[in-house]
Protein backbone atom coordinates (compact mmCIF):
# COMPACT_ATOMS: atom_id res chain seq x y z
CA UNK A 1 0.00 0.00 0.00
CA UNK A 2 2.28 2.73 1.23
CA UNK A 3 4.95 0.99 -0.81
CA UNK A 4 3.84 2.83 -3.91
CA UNK A 5 5.72 6.13 -3.52
CA UNK A 6 7.64 7.31 -6.57
CA UNK A 7 10.19 9.75 -5.10
CA UNK A 8 13.05 8.02 -3.32
CA UNK A 9 14.55 10.64 -1.03
CA UNK A 10 12.25 9.91 1.92
CA UNK A 11 9.36 7.66 2.88
CA UNK A 12 6.56 10.10 3.47
CA UNK A 13 2.93 10.00 4.49
CA UNK A 14 0.39 10.19 1.71
CA UNK A 15 -2.76 12.06 0.94
CA UNK A 16 -5.85 11.56 3.05
CA UNK A 17 -7.77 9.78 0.32
CA UNK A 18 -5.37 6.85 0.06
CA UNK A 19 -6.23 3.20 0.32
CA UNK A 20 -6.57 2.78 4.05
CA UNK A 21 -10.34 2.40 4.58
CA UNK A 22 -10.48 5.09 7.27
CA UNK A 23 -8.82 7.55 4.91
CA UNK A 24 -5.04 7.37 5.43
CA UNK A 25 -2.74 6.32 2.62
CA UNK A 26 -0.07 3.69 2.09
CA UNK A 27 3.58 4.35 2.80
CA UNK A 28 5.64 1.83 0.89
CA UNK A 29 6.57 2.80 -2.59
CA UNK A 30 8.11 1.93 -5.91
CA UNK A 31 11.28 3.12 -7.54
CA UNK A 32 11.14 6.23 -9.71
CA UNK A 33 14.72 5.79 -10.89
CA UNK A 34 14.65 2.54 -12.82
CA UNK A 35 17.28 2.92 -15.55
CA UNK A 36 17.04 6.77 -15.41
CA UNK A 37 4.98 -20.78 13.13
CA UNK A 38 2.07 -25.81 12.77
CA UNK A 39 1.09 -24.83 16.26
CA UNK A 40 -1.38 -22.02 16.69
CA UNK A 41 0.50 -20.49 19.56
CA UNK A 42 -2.74 -18.96 20.81
CA UNK A 43 -5.38 -19.43 23.42
CA UNK A 44 -8.85 -18.09 23.78
CA UNK A 45 -9.46 -15.31 26.25
CA UNK A 46 -9.56 -16.71 29.75
CA UNK A 47 -7.54 -19.83 28.97
CA UNK A 48 -4.70 -20.30 31.43
CA UNK A 49 -1.10 -21.07 30.56
CA UNK A 50 -0.47 -24.71 31.25
CA UNK A 51 3.26 -24.16 30.95
CA UNK A 52 3.64 -26.64 28.09
CA UNK A 53 5.02 -26.18 24.61
CA UNK A 54 2.65 -25.39 21.78
CA UNK A 55 1.18 -28.40 20.08
CA UNK A 56 3.42 -29.55 17.27
CA UNK A 57 6.40 -27.43 18.26
CA UNK A 58 8.61 -30.53 18.58
CA UNK A 59 7.36 -32.12 15.39
CA UNK A 60 8.82 -29.55 13.00
CA UNK A 61 12.09 -27.70 12.83
CA UNK A 62 11.62 -24.17 14.15
CA UNK A 63 13.24 -21.32 12.23
CA UNK A 64 15.93 -19.33 13.97
CA UNK A 65 14.76 -17.14 16.81
CA UNK A 66 15.98 -13.65 17.52
CA UNK A 67 14.48 -10.32 16.49
CA UNK A 68 13.14 -11.82 13.25
CA UNK A 69 13.66 -8.58 11.35
CA UNK A 70 11.87 -7.29 8.25
CA UNK A 71 13.70 -4.51 6.39
CA UNK A 72 12.14 -2.26 3.75
CA UNK A 73 15.14 -0.81 1.90
CA UNK A 74 13.73 -0.06 -1.53
CA UNK A 75 14.63 3.63 -1.32
CA UNK A 76 18.03 4.56 -2.72
CA UNK A 77 18.58 6.63 0.43
CA UNK A 78 18.36 3.33 2.35
CA UNK A 79 20.54 1.32 0.00
CA UNK A 80 23.15 0.74 2.75
CA UNK A 81 20.63 -0.18 5.47
CA UNK A 82 21.02 -3.97 4.90
CA UNK A 83 24.74 -3.55 5.62
CA UNK A 84 24.28 -1.39 8.72
CA UNK A 85 23.46 -1.94 12.39
CA UNK A 86 20.92 -4.71 11.80
CA UNK A 87 23.01 -6.76 9.40
CA UNK A 88 22.59 -10.45 10.14
CA UNK A 89 19.34 -9.94 12.06
CA UNK A 90 17.05 -9.60 9.07
CA UNK A 91 14.91 -12.47 7.82
CA UNK A 92 13.40 -10.57 4.88
CA UNK A 93 14.72 -7.58 2.92
CA UNK A 94 12.70 -5.76 0.24
CA UNK A 95 14.57 -3.91 -2.53
CA UNK A 96 13.71 -2.24 -5.78
CA UNK A 97 14.08 -4.69 -8.65
CA UNK A 98 16.67 -2.34 -10.13
CA UNK A 99 18.85 -2.79 -7.00
CA UNK A 100 19.71 -6.36 -8.02
CA UNK A 101 23.37 -5.42 -8.31
CA UNK A 102 23.46 -5.13 -4.49
CA UNK A 103 22.35 -8.72 -3.89
CA UNK A 104 25.78 -10.29 -3.43
CA UNK A 105 26.92 -7.72 -0.85
CA UNK A 106 23.63 -7.93 1.03
CA UNK A 107 23.74 -11.73 1.18
CA UNK A 108 27.27 -11.64 2.59
CA UNK A 109 26.03 -9.46 5.46
CA UNK A 110 22.67 -11.24 5.84
CA UNK A 111 23.27 -14.89 4.88
CA UNK A 112 19.98 -16.06 6.39
CA UNK A 113 17.80 -13.38 4.80
CA UNK A 114 15.46 -13.77 1.86
CA UNK A 115 15.58 -10.82 -0.54
CA UNK A 116 12.36 -9.80 -2.30
CA UNK A 117 11.95 -7.55 -5.32
CA UNK A 118 9.32 -4.82 -5.11
CA UNK A 119 6.76 -5.12 -7.91
CA UNK A 120 3.56 -3.10 -8.16
CA UNK A 121 0.45 -5.17 -8.86
CA UNK A 122 -2.60 -2.94 -8.33
CA UNK A 123 -1.28 -0.09 -10.46
CA UNK A 124 0.94 0.53 -13.46
CA UNK A 125 3.84 2.94 -13.87
CA UNK A 126 5.88 4.22 -16.79
CA UNK A 127 9.43 2.89 -16.66
CA UNK A 128 12.31 2.50 -19.04
CA UNK A 129 14.99 -0.16 -18.97
CA UNK A 130 14.87 -3.82 -18.08
CA UNK A 131 14.29 -3.57 -14.31
CA UNK A 132 10.99 -1.80 -13.66
CA UNK A 133 9.35 -1.87 -10.24
CA UNK A 134 5.91 -2.42 -11.75
CA UNK A 135 4.67 -5.75 -13.06
CA UNK A 136 3.23 -4.12 -16.18
CA UNK A 137 4.43 -0.75 -17.46
CA UNK A 138 1.88 1.72 -18.80
CA UNK A 139 3.34 1.72 -22.31
CA UNK A 140 2.85 -2.05 -22.51
CA UNK A 141 -0.81 -1.71 -21.48
CA UNK A 142 -1.36 1.11 -23.95
CA UNK A 143 -0.37 -1.18 -26.81
CA UNK A 144 -3.93 -2.31 -27.49
CA UNK A 145 -4.97 -3.21 -23.93
CA UNK A 146 -7.25 -0.46 -22.68
CA UNK A 147 -9.14 -3.07 -20.66
CA UNK A 148 -6.05 -3.42 -18.42
CA UNK A 149 -6.89 0.02 -16.98
CA UNK A 150 -9.70 0.97 -14.61
CA UNK A 151 -12.10 3.71 -15.72
CA UNK A 152 -14.70 6.10 -14.34
CA UNK A 153 -18.29 6.34 -15.54
CA UNK A 154 -17.21 8.52 -18.47
CA UNK A 155 -14.60 6.04 -19.65
CA UNK A 156 -11.65 8.08 -18.38
CA UNK A 157 -8.73 6.20 -16.88
CA UNK A 158 -8.45 6.26 -13.11
CA UNK A 159 -5.18 7.15 -11.42
CA UNK A 160 -4.07 6.92 -7.81
CA UNK A 161 -4.83 10.28 -6.23
CA UNK A 162 -1.95 9.98 -3.77
CA UNK A 163 0.85 8.83 -6.11
CA UNK A 164 1.62 10.76 -9.26
CA UNK A 165 1.75 8.74 -12.44
CA UNK A 166 0.20 5.51 -11.15
CA UNK A 167 -2.60 4.21 -13.39
CA UNK A 168 -5.08 1.95 -11.62
CA UNK A 169 -4.89 -1.59 -12.99
CA UNK A 170 -7.78 -3.92 -13.72
CA UNK A 171 -6.51 -6.80 -11.62
CA UNK A 172 -9.47 -9.00 -12.55
CA UNK A 173 -8.60 -8.97 -16.25
CA UNK A 174 -7.21 -12.37 -17.28
CA UNK A 175 -4.86 -10.95 -19.92
CA UNK A 176 -3.45 -8.43 -17.43
CA UNK A 177 -2.89 -11.24 -14.94
CA UNK A 178 -1.07 -13.35 -17.54
CA UNK A 179 1.17 -10.49 -18.68
CA UNK A 180 1.98 -9.47 -15.09
CA UNK A 181 2.96 -13.05 -14.28
CA UNK A 182 5.13 -13.43 -17.37
CA UNK A 183 6.96 -10.16 -16.78
CA UNK A 184 7.60 -10.60 -13.08
CA UNK A 185 8.57 -14.25 -13.20
CA UNK A 186 11.15 -13.58 -15.89
CA UNK A 187 12.82 -10.51 -14.36
CA UNK A 188 12.83 -11.58 -10.70
CA UNK A 189 14.29 -15.00 -11.50
CA UNK A 190 16.78 -13.56 -13.98
CA UNK A 191 18.17 -11.04 -11.51
CA UNK A 192 18.59 -13.48 -8.63
CA UNK A 193 15.94 -12.48 -6.11
CA UNK A 194 14.43 -15.01 -3.71
CA UNK A 195 10.94 -13.79 -4.42
CA UNK A 196 8.63 -10.86 -4.99
CA UNK A 197 6.86 -8.37 -2.75
CA UNK A 198 3.66 -7.39 -4.56
CA UNK A 199 2.29 -3.95 -3.72
CA UNK A 200 -1.33 -2.78 -3.73
CA UNK A 201 -2.89 -6.22 -3.53
CA UNK A 202 -5.72 -4.58 -1.64
CA UNK A 203 -9.14 -6.00 -0.92
CA UNK A 204 -10.67 -2.53 -1.32
CA UNK A 205 -9.78 0.05 -4.00
CA UNK A 206 -8.55 3.00 -1.95
CA UNK A 207 -6.50 5.75 -3.63
CA UNK A 208 -9.70 7.87 -3.95
CA UNK A 209 -11.54 5.14 -5.85
CA UNK A 210 -14.61 3.08 -5.07
CA UNK A 211 -16.45 3.98 -1.89
CA UNK A 212 -13.66 6.42 -0.95
CA UNK A 213 -13.95 8.49 -4.10
CA UNK A 214 -14.64 7.98 -7.80
CA UNK A 215 -16.80 5.01 -8.72
CA UNK A 216 -15.07 2.30 -10.77
CA UNK A 217 -16.95 1.39 -13.93
CA UNK A 218 -15.56 -2.15 -13.98
CA UNK A 219 -16.45 -2.89 -10.33
CA UNK A 220 -19.71 -1.56 -8.89
CA UNK A 221 -18.72 -2.21 -5.27
CA UNK A 222 -15.61 -2.47 -3.11
CA UNK A 223 -16.48 -6.11 -2.52
CA UNK A 224 -16.50 -6.79 -6.27
CA UNK A 225 -13.08 -5.14 -6.53
CA UNK A 226 -11.82 -7.33 -3.68
CA UNK A 227 -13.06 -10.44 -5.47
CA UNK A 228 -11.10 -9.37 -8.55
CA UNK A 229 -7.96 -9.03 -6.45
CA UNK A 230 -8.48 -12.54 -5.07
CA UNK A 231 -8.77 -13.82 -8.66
CA UNK A 232 -5.50 -12.05 -9.52
CA UNK A 233 -3.67 -13.86 -6.72
CA UNK A 234 -5.22 -17.18 -7.73
CA UNK A 235 -3.85 -16.63 -11.24
CA UNK A 236 -0.31 -15.53 -10.39
CA UNK A 237 0.55 -16.77 -6.90
CA UNK A 238 0.86 -20.51 -7.35
CA UNK A 239 2.72 -20.30 -10.71
CA UNK A 240 5.30 -18.04 -9.06
CA UNK A 241 5.64 -20.39 -6.11
CA UNK A 242 5.97 -23.36 -8.46
CA UNK A 243 9.16 -21.80 -9.85
CA UNK A 244 10.61 -21.62 -6.34
CA UNK A 245 9.94 -17.93 -5.70
CA UNK A 246 8.60 -16.51 -2.45
CA UNK A 247 5.36 -14.58 -2.96
CA UNK A 248 4.50 -11.82 -0.48
CA UNK A 249 1.52 -9.61 -1.42
CA UNK A 250 1.07 -6.40 0.56
CA UNK A 251 -2.62 -6.74 1.43
CA UNK A 252 -4.49 -3.71 2.74
CA UNK A 253 -7.60 -4.43 4.78
CA UNK A 254 -9.41 -3.58 7.96
CA UNK A 255 -9.20 -7.00 9.66
CA UNK A 256 -12.17 -6.12 11.87
CA UNK A 257 -14.43 -5.97 8.78
CA UNK A 258 -15.66 -9.51 7.90
CA UNK A 259 -15.74 -9.21 4.08
CA UNK A 260 -12.25 -7.73 3.84
CA UNK A 261 -10.91 -10.31 6.27
CA UNK A 262 -12.45 -13.21 4.36
CA UNK A 263 -11.05 -11.95 1.04
CA UNK A 264 -7.59 -11.47 2.53
CA UNK A 265 -7.65 -15.00 3.93
CA UNK A 266 -8.69 -16.26 0.47
CA UNK A 267 -5.52 -14.64 -0.90
CA UNK A 268 -3.26 -16.34 1.65
CA UNK A 269 -3.16 -19.87 0.14
CA UNK A 270 -1.84 -18.31 -3.08
CA UNK A 271 1.18 -16.80 -1.30
CA UNK A 272 4.10 -17.84 0.86
CA UNK A 273 3.68 -14.74 3.05
CA UNK A 274 1.17 -11.98 3.71
CA UNK A 275 2.61 -8.52 4.31
CA UNK A 276 0.57 -6.36 6.68
CA UNK A 277 1.42 -2.69 6.84
CA UNK A 278 0.14 -0.62 9.74
CA UNK A 279 0.92 -3.40 12.20
CA UNK A 280 -0.68 -2.23 15.44
CA UNK A 281 -1.08 1.42 14.46
CA UNK A 282 -1.57 3.81 11.56
CA UNK A 283 1.32 6.08 10.60
CA UNK A 284 1.84 8.34 13.65
CA UNK A 285 -1.32 7.36 15.50
CA UNK A 286 -1.61 5.87 18.95
CA UNK A 287 -1.09 2.13 19.25
CA UNK A 288 -4.08 -0.02 18.44
CA UNK A 289 -6.10 -1.14 21.45
CA UNK A 290 -9.36 -3.00 21.97
CA UNK A 291 -11.01 -4.62 18.97
CA UNK A 292 -8.58 -3.10 16.46
CA UNK A 293 -5.66 -4.73 18.27
CA UNK A 294 -7.43 -8.06 18.77
CA UNK A 295 -8.65 -8.43 15.18
CA UNK A 296 -5.23 -7.50 13.80
CA UNK A 297 -3.54 -10.05 16.05
CA UNK A 298 -5.96 -12.88 15.26
CA UNK A 299 -5.69 -12.16 11.52
CA UNK A 300 -1.96 -12.87 11.84
CA UNK A 301 -2.75 -16.11 13.67
CA UNK A 302 -5.29 -17.19 11.06
CA UNK A 303 -2.81 -16.59 8.24
CA UNK A 304 -0.21 -18.76 9.95
CA UNK A 305 -2.75 -21.54 10.51
CA UNK A 306 -2.94 -21.71 6.72
CA UNK A 307 0.80 -22.52 6.74
CA UNK A 308 1.58 -19.07 5.37
CA UNK A 309 4.17 -16.71 6.84
CA UNK A 310 3.36 -13.21 8.05
CA UNK A 311 5.38 -10.02 7.55
CA UNK A 312 4.34 -7.25 9.94
CA UNK A 313 5.47 -3.62 9.51
CA UNK A 314 5.06 -0.94 12.18
CA UNK A 315 5.47 2.74 11.24
CA UNK A 316 6.93 5.33 13.54
CA UNK A 317 7.42 7.34 15.55
CA UNK A 318 3.76 7.26 16.65
CA UNK A 319 2.21 9.01 19.62
CA UNK A 320 4.05 6.89 22.18
CA UNK A 321 7.51 7.59 20.78
CA UNK A 322 10.03 5.40 19.00
CA UNK A 323 11.06 2.90 21.68
CA UNK A 324 7.58 2.34 23.09
CA UNK A 325 6.08 1.94 19.63
CA UNK A 326 8.75 -0.53 18.57
CA UNK A 327 8.26 -2.50 21.77
CA UNK A 328 4.47 -2.67 21.29
CA UNK A 329 4.73 -3.72 17.65
CA UNK A 330 7.39 -6.35 18.25
CA UNK A 331 5.75 -7.68 21.44
CA UNK A 332 2.39 -8.05 19.69
CA UNK A 333 4.15 -9.93 16.88
CA UNK A 334 5.85 -12.27 19.35
CA UNK A 335 2.57 -12.79 21.18
CA UNK A 336 1.02 -14.22 18.00
CA UNK A 337 3.93 -15.90 16.16
CA UNK A 338 3.38 -19.68 15.99
CA UNK A 339 7.08 -20.50 16.38
CA UNK A 340 7.06 -22.43 13.11
CA UNK A 341 6.38 -20.11 10.17
CA UNK A 342 9.21 -18.00 8.80
CA UNK A 343 7.46 -14.77 9.78
CA UNK A 344 9.07 -11.43 10.62
CA UNK A 345 8.43 -7.99 12.06
CA UNK A 346 9.99 -4.67 11.06
CA UNK A 347 9.87 -0.97 11.84
CA UNK A 348 10.00 1.97 9.45
CA UNK A 349 10.57 5.57 10.43
CA UNK A 350 11.75 8.36 8.16
CA UNK A 351 14.03 9.85 10.78
CA UNK A 352 15.91 6.91 12.35
CA UNK A 353 17.83 3.80 11.39
CA UNK A 354 15.41 0.90 10.82
CA UNK A 355 17.20 -1.29 13.39
CA UNK A 356 17.33 -0.65 17.13
CA UNK A 357 19.79 -1.90 19.74
CA UNK A 358 16.76 -2.88 21.80
CA UNK A 359 16.00 -5.64 19.29
CA UNK A 360 19.23 -7.44 20.06
CA UNK A 361 17.73 -9.36 22.96
CA UNK A 362 17.01 -12.91 21.81
CA UNK A 363 14.26 -14.46 23.91
CA UNK A 364 14.21 -17.71 21.95
CA UNK A 365 11.10 -19.42 20.66
CA UNK A 366 7.59 -19.78 22.12
CA UNK A 367 7.40 -22.09 25.15
CA UNK A 368 3.66 -21.66 25.74
CA UNK A 369 0.53 -20.26 24.21
CA UNK A 370 -0.48 -16.68 24.86
CA UNK A 371 -2.85 -16.40 27.79
CA UNK A 372 -4.88 -13.65 29.36
CA UNK A 373 -3.99 -11.83 32.55
CA UNK A 374 -6.85 -9.50 33.45
CA UNK A 375 -7.17 -7.11 30.48
CA UNK A 376 -3.69 -8.01 29.21
CA UNK A 377 -1.86 -10.91 27.64
CA UNK A 378 1.40 -12.68 28.33
CA UNK A 379 3.43 -15.36 26.61
CA UNK A 380 6.41 -17.31 27.83
CA UNK A 381 9.38 -17.83 25.53
CA UNK A 382 12.33 -20.14 26.08
CA UNK A 383 14.49 -17.16 27.00
CA UNK A 384 12.03 -14.58 28.27
CA UNK A 385 8.50 -13.27 28.51
CA UNK A 386 6.26 -11.07 26.34
CA UNK A 387 3.60 -8.83 27.95
CA UNK A 388 1.00 -6.68 26.18
CA UNK A 389 -1.78 -4.54 27.60
CA UNK A 390 -4.09 -3.75 24.67
CA UNK A 391 -6.86 -2.35 26.84
CA UNK A 392 -8.15 1.12 26.10
CA UNK A 393 -8.57 2.24 29.73
CA UNK A 394 -7.14 0.02 32.47
CA UNK A 395 -3.61 -0.60 33.67
CA UNK A 396 -2.62 -4.24 34.15
CA UNK A 397 -0.29 -5.75 36.73
CA UNK A 398 1.56 -8.88 35.57
CA UNK A 399 2.99 -11.13 38.30
CA UNK A 400 5.78 -13.10 36.61
CA UNK A 401 6.44 -16.01 38.96
CA UNK A 402 10.22 -15.58 38.58
CA UNK A 403 12.78 -12.86 37.94
CA UNK A 404 13.30 -11.30 34.50
CA UNK A 405 15.33 -8.42 33.12
CA UNK A 406 13.39 -5.49 31.62
CA UNK A 407 14.43 -3.14 28.82
CA UNK A 408 16.19 -0.84 31.31
CA UNK A 409 18.26 -3.71 32.69
CA UNK A 410 16.33 -3.87 35.94
CA UNK A 411 15.51 -7.19 37.64
CA UNK A 412 11.73 -7.52 37.95
CA UNK A 413 9.29 -10.15 39.21
CA UNK A 414 6.18 -8.15 38.28
CA UNK A 415 5.39 -5.49 35.70
CA UNK A 416 2.63 -2.89 35.53
CA UNK A 417 1.64 -1.82 32.02
CA UNK A 418 -0.44 1.19 31.08
CA UNK A 419 -3.05 0.87 28.31
CA UNK A 420 -1.53 0.37 24.86
CA UNK A 421 1.91 -0.61 26.10
CA UNK A 422 4.09 -3.71 26.16
CA UNK A 423 7.22 -5.24 27.64
CA UNK A 424 9.71 -7.79 26.32
CA UNK A 425 11.63 -9.37 29.18
CA UNK A 426 14.69 -11.60 29.08
CA UNK A 427 15.28 -14.40 31.56
CA UNK A 428 17.55 -13.45 34.44
CA UNK A 429 20.88 -15.31 34.60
Amino acid sequence: MRLARLALSTLVATAACGPRPDGDGPRLRSDGQNGTITSTGTSDAGTSDAGTSDTGSEERDSPMAGPRGLLLAQGWDREKAPLGAGAGQYRFIVLQESMYTDLDAIRLSNPDAKILAYQKAGGMLDHTGDNPSTGVVISQAEDGHEDWFLHDANGERLEFCDYDGVAAANMGNADYQAQWLENVQERVSRDGFDGVMMDDVNVFPGHCMGSLGTAIAEYPSDEAYGDAVVSFMEAVGVPLMDTGLLVAPNVALNPWEPVMRAQALAIAPNATHILREYWMRWDDSANFTGDNWASTLTFFEEVERLDVGFLALTYGPGEEGVAAGQRYGRASFLLAWDGVQESAWGYLDDEIDPFSDEWEGDIGIPAARRNSVGVGWKRRYTGGMVLVNPDEIEDQEFPLGRTYVDHDGAMVDSVNLEPGSAAILTAAP
